[in-house]
Formats: structure tokens, C-alpha cells, sequence
């Protein structure tokens, strides 16, 4: 039996049946990704990256592990299949490789071999599968090991019986995955033995490899299987490596003594520096032992670093997230993986021509529009100070992938604040034209106040402070659909003023500003305004580029799916009625006013702080426990609005969206800015996390009994501070919460 999973960053392994396995390989979708991989021009110069792409959207199987203790795919936590999968890289044209391979067996018998021998022959050998890989030029081998056979051993004699003289000698992990193709990329398959929990008694009597295979190649495999670094297999960092230097594949033709020397220029400041041992965990590309050694020795020759390299550094933290000397690191839960809740009648209208993966980014997008239409909407948070629905949302997406696609059920929900606005522009051009017109008369018309509320973000200073004062207490909306509109004021002199309102307005703070000149406007005034920017990522750290101010802290953002080399999404349009019944509910929150107050959202609200309190105090991160806040607040706002959408009543909908929104919010801002905040409120740098702000629980990798130098070990791997009162502050916090209790002066028990 052997495990799939959705894709490399998507589920957790689950047994994969012969029903799955027809399933999986029959889906359109992946004879598409397949399709489009093969089309790719290998001469492009960002071939690589789109391949990957590519093959990263494709689910995966595990041949090596049958199922994984924690569902994680970790491979601590493996439990061995009994197959090994053996990896054939660089093959020009695989059909005709291996129909090489199949006359290779007719040309060692007296007559050619018919299907029926052949596929004898293949299964007496322990080979269940045969396939092309995702790449296209590569073949990928799944055959069974003998009893006490290792990996690597399995691999060698699978080759031996094929007469391959050259693979892939670091698939060895039991947590490799291998990618899924359509069925017509499948060159053979025994799926009795592939699905199959039973022995093989034939395999038990096949003859035993040569004495001088057994004695050299296969024992200087399983020596280099055994090495490893801080508990990772040195072929799972190399392997982390090729992928980041643009060789996941391996090395072509030509390029292999860059690629190889590329490799020991990183790895050997974790082998010491040491000609043998780099000699063992690096791939052999086909170099013989000589010119392996002379590049190895030219590489540790080069100037020498006080550090890591960067590159090496987050090789191995990716590589310690999935196989960790601590039994494999969690990953904190991503955005992406958190299910829609129940949504109120009009987002479900809002949302309904959307495909699924837009829909959370248009919730996100919708909030500040809705904010802005219940304006006249107070009310009392957690700590008894009144708020407004005040919202910050940020959508970012690479260029060209549809942000776009919020425009027009923002329109439709702007209707009533844009007829507003019409009225009074038409004030105000009818003011500045009877300006003109009386310029030297000592009669001047009187300033009618017209405030527009809906004037996107390329505003100065005092024109906003002008039309804040006007609106008097009513909320202004600023929408940027491109955000580096917002970083050239940045450039032009204006963006500090202008980010102390935005950080003002998310607690309706008060802002002034007084000048000498008549001409500037004065005024002092609480901040009234909402917030909606979308961009590409990049763009979207220009502007959030300073974390110290809160800004960013104060954002609701969300992540488009990367729809990088996939059809285009289709965006169907509102029916009449639609169009008619989302413009009514807009009307209906324009007229809403009053103070409202929900005791059982609050308590919700309370409840989810709560946990995200105890998941913090376990992680001790600084960073979770400040975003925790954050989003709380704008969980409880969330949670307002949608209780207005009900008809002003507490139901399961209201509960669920306000914690969905809280923890929507807080993943992304982990996700985003765990790390930087973490380091910058600790002055920590968590270079071995593996994901972006990860938080992961100090406590739960920790054993049930710890000592202290077990927690002033991980601390100090994950560049934490290890002083005595740091310690004992972590170690009081935990106990006075009830997580641990005291066994002497340096033992402690989990509870």
C-alpha cells in the first residue's frame, strides 16, 4: 500500500487504493498540466521555473510509506511501504528507452520474449510500476523490497535487473514524493503487487548480487543513507538545494561540473569541509571519482564564509520542517486552507459568480465597501470603547491574474454611496463655478460643504482633512487598484502624513493639522475612512515596506490563487435579479444607524482570543499574540456587520464568519509578517522555522518530561534568547497557565 496527497503543499497522505489510483491518473486536469509541461520550450530562460510550477499543481503519491503517524509528511513519522522507487533522470525519449530496455531481455534468450514473459520477468525483479515522469524526460521505476532490504539495496538491484547504469541515487527518503501522470505516460504496471499488502514468496529466491556489488557500491549506499545533518539526510538538503539553484532535474549535459560545484560550494559548511564526506552525499552526475574530487577541492579552496549561506540556510529549514530531529516541525495552518464559512444572504450573492478560489478574496474585498454603507453604525468592543466599521483590506495577486474581478460587485454594492457622490459633485463644481465667476467681488458664494465619499487614494493631504470634516463622522472609502499609485506619494513628499491617518482610522483616532496660510485647510478631526488596495505582491511590499509604524498590522489581506500558466478564470455575470436584490441589501445598510450590541458575538470573539492566547504562550511568540489582537478586533467588526445582514440577530452564520474572518486575518498576517515582527518585537530570527511565520509550539517539541537544557536548545536553534530570565519567563508563564508542572529545580512535565 502506498500513500497520495492533493499536491506538495496541499492535504496530508492518505492510502491510496487501486480505485484512487484510476481515479487520480484519469483526471483532466492532470493530462493538462501534463500537456502544458510538455509544451513548454526547454529554451526558454524561465523553463524551469514554469515546469516547477506546473508540477507542483499535480497530486502526488508516496511510494516509500504505506501511512504517516501524524498525517504529516515527515519522514520521522513514516511507516515503510515495502517499495522503493528508483528515479532515471535525463532520458531524451522514454517510450523508446524503455522498449530498449524490454529488447535487452529477448537479447539475452534464445527467442524474443512475448508481453506475457516480459511482464514475467518484470514481476520476478519485484518492478509494480513503470512510468514517465511529469517532466517528460525522465522515467520513474516502483518495485518491492526483499525483507531487510533497504532502499538504497532495492534500488541497485532494480537497476541491475534492467542493465540502467545511471540514476538517481538520493531518492531515498520515505517521505519523497513522486508526481502523478495521465495514464498514457504508465509504460507498465503490476497492480496486484502495487496495491497489495501480501509477500511476494518469488521474490525470496531470487539470487543474491555479486559479491563485488554487495561489498563496494552497495555498502558505500548504505553508509551515505546513514549520514546526517541535525538529524536531516544530507540527500534531502542536497536535494532542497538542486531545487533552489535551478537543477531540480538534475544537471544536463554540459552543466554538470557547475551544477556539482555549485553543490559543494554550499554543502561543504556542513561537512566540514571534508573531501570524503562530500564525496558521499553529493549526486555523482556521471563525473568519475577524479573530477569529482578536483572540483570538490577547488570548492573548499574558495573563501570561506563566518556564516551559512543564505541559500543553505533555507535549504535546511525547509528540509527540517519535513524531516526534523524533533519527529517533523508543524507548519502553521494556512489562510488557503480554511474552508468558507456559512456566508449572510448577501455574500452568498456577492460571491455566487465567482469560481470558489476568488471567493474568500472578494469577502475580504467587500468588507470596507460594507463598513462604509453602515456608517452610522456604533458600538462597544471587548474593552468597552465604541467603535465603528472601520476595515483595511489589501488583495495581491501577480500581475495579469484577475484582480480585476472585484470591480464590478464593488460597483453594484457602491450604488447608493456613488448616487450620493453625483449629487455632490455637482454641489461642488456648482460652488467652484460661482467662485470664478464673483472672484473680485466682496460677495463670496458660501461654501456648501460637498463632500463625495468615494475619491480613490490619490488625494492630498488637505483636500482628504477637508472632506473627513464635511462628512462629519461618515465614513470615506479609498480604492486603489493599484497600489504603487499609492507608493509614488510615497516618493513625492506626502506618505508619512498620510500614514498616520490610514493608522488613525483604524481606531477612529483624531488627527490635526494646523498652518499659518489661509490656504491650507486646518482642522482637527476623528478619522472616519476605509481602505481598499489591490496589487501585485511586490508592490504590496513597497508599500508595507515599514512594519514598525502598524500599518500593515491593521491590513486584512488575502492572496489570489497563482493562476500562472492555467486557463483563464471565467467570471460569469449577475443576472437582472441578482444585480437588483444585492443593490437592495446595499440600500438597506446605507439606512442603518444606531448603537447595537451582541453579547454573544462578543463572547465568540472572547472565546477565540482565548485560544489563540494559549497557542501563542505555547509558540512564545511575541508576534502571534500582538496579530492576535489585530485580527480579533477585526473578527468582532466582521462579526457586526454580518449581524446587521441578519436582521440584527445572533445566529450560527454570525458566529462562524466573525471567527472566520479573525482567523482568515491572523494566518495571513503570519504568513506575511510573523517572522519580521517576531524579530522585530525580540529582537529573535527564527532561521530553521521552514515557513514563514510559522510560530511554531516551543512546547509541543519538547518531550512529555523536559529539562531546562532541552528548552534552552530548541530556543537557541530557532535564535531565540537563552538567558536565565528569559527562560524562567517562558517556563513561569507556561506554569502559571496550568501547561506544565515542576518535577525538581530544572525537570518539568507537560500536563
Amino acid at each position: 500500500m502506498i500513500t497520495y496527497q492533493l499536491s506538495v503543499t496541499q492535504g496530508f497522505p492518505l492510502p491510496c487504493t487501486e480505485d484512487i489510483w484510476n481515479e487520480i491518473i484519469d483526471r483532466p486536469a492532470v493530462k493538462n498540466i501534463c500537456d502544458q509541461i510538455a509544451a513548454l520550450d526547454p529554451a526558454a530562460p524561465d523553463f524551469n521555473d514554469r515546469k516547477q510550477a506546473l508540477k507542483r499543481r499535480l497530486p502526488i503519491i508516496i511510494p516509500h510509506a504505506r501511512a504517516f503517524v501524524n498525517n504529516k509528511r515527515v519522514s520521522a513519522d513514516a511507516i515503510p511501504s515495502g517499495l522503493a522507487m528508483l528515479d532515471v533522470d535525463h532520458v531524451e525519449n522514454p517510450r523508446e528507452w524503455w522498449n530498449n530496455i524490454i529488447s535487452s531481455f529477448s537479447a539475452k534468450s534464445a527467442s524474443p520474449l512475448s508481453d506475457e514473459l516480459v511482464a514475467s520477468s518484470l514481476r520476478r525483479h519485484g518492478i509494480v510500476l513503470v512510468a514517465i515522469t511529469a517532466s517528460g524526460h525522465g522515467i520513474r521505476i516502483i518495485g518491492e523490497r526483499l525483507e531487510r532490504e533497504s532502499i538504497e539495496a532495492a534500488q541497485l538491484r532494480m537497476a541491475t535487473a534492467l542493465n540502467i547504469t545511471e540514476y538517481d541515487a538520493v531518492t531515498k527518503d520515505l517521505a519523497r514524493a513522486s508526481y502523478v501522470v495521465p495514464r498514457d505516460y504508465i509504460l507498465w504496471i503490476y497492480a496486484a503487487g502495487l496495491f497489495s499488502e501480501e509477500d511476494r514468496p518469488d521474490l525470496r529466491e531470487l539470487p543474491a548480487l555479486p559479491p563485488h556489488v554487495e561489498d563496494s557500491s552497495l555498502t558505500a549506499q548504505r553508509d551515505s543513507a546513514e549520514l546526517t545533518y541535525r538529524g536531516i539526510p544530507y540527500a534531502d538538503i542536497v536535494q532542497q538545494l538542486m531545487l533552489s539553484i535551478g537543477a531540480a532535474d538534475g544537471a544536463e549535459q554540459g552543466e554538470r561540473n557547475t551544477v556539482y560545484f555549485t553543490l559543494a560550494n554550499y554543502m561543504r559548511y556542513i561537512c566540514d569541509f571534508n573531501v570524503d564526506l562530500l564525496l558521499q552525499v553529493l549526486p555523482t552526475f556521471g563525473l568519475s571519482e577524479p573530477e569529482r574530487r578536483q572540483v570538490i577541492a577547488s570548492a573548499i579552496g574558495r573563501p570561506r564564509k563566518g556564516y551559512l549561506p543564505t541559500v543553505l540556510q533555507s535549504a535546511i529549514a525547509i528540509c527540517e520542517r519535513e524531516c526534523s530531529a524533533l519527529g517533523g516541525i508543524p507548519p502553521m495552518a494556512k489562510s488557503t486552507d480554511l474552508a468558507l464559512p456559512e456566508l449572510p444572504r448577501l455574500l452568498k450573492l456577492v460571491c455566487r459568480r465567482l469560481p470558489e478560489d476568488y471567493r474568500p478574496a472578494m469577502v475580504i474585498a467587500s468588507l470596507p465597501i460594507l463598513g462604509t454603507l453602515a456608517t452610522r453604525i456604533r458600538f462597544e468592543y471587548l474593552d468597552r470603547q465604541e467603535q465603528s466599521l472601520s476595515f483595511f483590506s489589501c488583495i495581491t495577486a501577480p500581475a495579469a491574474s484577475g484582480k480585476s474581478f472585484i470591480r464590478k460587485p464593488l460597483d453594484l454594492l457602491l450604488t447608493p454611496i456613488n448616487e450620493q457622490d453625483a449629487i455632490e459633485r455637482e454641489k461642488e463644481q456648482a460652488y467652484k463655478d460661482k467662485l470664478r465667476a464673483s472672484k473680485n467681488s466682496k460677495n463670496q458664494p458660501e461654501d456648501p460643504h460637498a463632500c463625495p465619499r468615494n475619491n480613490g487614494v490619490a488625494i492630498s493631504i488637505a483636500k482628504l482633512l477637508q472632506l473627513l470634516t464635511y462628512a462629519e463622522g461618515k465614513h470615506l472609502i479609498g480604492i486603489g487598484e493599484e497600489m504603487d499609485t499609492l507608493v509614488k506619494s510615497e516618493r513625492a513628499g506626502v506618505w508619512s502624513q498620510k500614514s498616520d491617518i490610514y493608522r488613525l482610522a483604524f481606531d477612529n483616532a483624531e488627527y490635526g493639522q494646523a498652518y499659518m496660510s489661509d490656504a491650507s485647510f486646518n482642522a482637527h478631526i476623528k478619522v472616519y475612512y476605509n481602505l481598499l488596495l489591490t496589487g501585485t505582491p511586490n508592490s504590496m511590499k513597497r508599500f508595507f515596506k515599514d512594519l514598525e509604524n502598524g500599518l500593515a498590522t491593521r491590513v486584512c489581506f488575502a492572496q489570489l490563487p497563482d493562476t500562472s500558466f492555467t486557463e483563464i478564470p471565467v467570471f460569469a455575470p449577475y443576472t437582472e435579479a441578482e444585480r437588483a436584490e444585492i443593490i437592495r441589501w446595499a440600500r438597506q445598510l446605507d439606512a442603518e444607524q444606531g448603537t447595537i450590541v451582541c453579547p454573544q458575538l462578543s463572547q465568540t470573539i472572547a472565546n477565540w482570543l482565548e485560544a489563540k492566547r494559549q497557542q501563542a504562550i505555547d509558540a512564545d511568540s511575541h508576534a502571534m499574540d500582538t496579530l492576535r489582537r489585530r485580527a480579533g478586533v477585526i473578527g468582532f467588526r466582521a462579526g457586526m456587520l454580518c449581524y446587521l445582514l441578519e436582521n440584527r440577530k445572533f445566529t450560527k452564520t454570525v458566529g462562524q464568519f466573525a471567527e472566520w474572518v479573525a482567523e482568515y486575518v491572523f494566518r495571513n498576517q503570519m504568513e506575511l509578517w510573523g517572522d519580521q515582527l517576531e524579530q522585530e518585537l525580540t529582537g529573535a530570527l527564527d532561521i530553521f522555522s521552514g515557513e514563514r511565520g510559522s510560530a511554531t509550539s516551543l512546547l509541543e517539541l519538547l518531550p512529555a518530561e523536559f529539562s531546562n537544557a532541552d528548552l534552552i536548545k530548541l530556543r537557541a536553534r530557532k535564535g531565540q534568547s537563552v538567558k536565565g530570565s528569559a527562560i524562567s519567563m517562558v517556563l513561569n508563564r507556561w506554569r502559571g497557565n496550568g501547561k506544565i508542572e515542576k518535577l525538581s529545580d530544572t525537570k518539568w512535565k507537560k500536563l
